[in-house]
């Protein structure tokens, strides 16, 4: 058997190609997160828009209805008004409680977005680490 020699210039070579590699995986981590959380936010922007609609025919709905029961339109959109202004007065009061709820729930599904991989990878380990133990104990 001929013993392989050791050369400098391939050890450049393969630390060359290994930092490369290792570039390319974390731009591909990175580009497959973004697009996670991107369609994330793009999936709750629709959500988004379409309970507006929801919310606003209830709206006009809630103002026709009471209209007819106050016998005038425009009395029952006045109504209708009057209701949203208590509902503003009161998300007002509770603004600084409310705003570090939302916070706390829009990081936490961020957060939940971007390591989903990082868990499933962190499995994918362990189970290969299982693996290779029971396996050299079989051995």
């Amino acid at each position: 058997m001929e013993e392989e020699k050791f050369s400098l210039s391939g050890t450049f070579q393969k630390t060359k190609e290994y930092i490369d590699s290792q570039f390319k995986l974390v731009k591909l981590k990175t580009i497959e997160r973004s697009s996670r959380l991107i369609a994330s936010l793009v999936v709750d922007a629709t959500k988004l828009i379409f309970t507006l609609f929801v919310v606003f025919f209830l709206c006009l709905a809630l103002g026709f209805w009471l209209g007819e029961l106050l016998g005038s339109n425009s009395l029952g959109f006045l109504a209708t008004a009057g209701i949203f202004m208590v509902i503003i007065v009161i998300i007002r009061i509770f603004e600084p409680a409310l705003e570090s709820k939302f916070m706390d729930l829009s990081i936490r599904r961020f957060l939940a977005k971007w390591n989903d991989e990082i868990e499933e990878e962190e499995e994918d380990l362990k189970k290969e680490e299982k693996f290779d133990r029971e396996g050299n104990t079989n051995e």
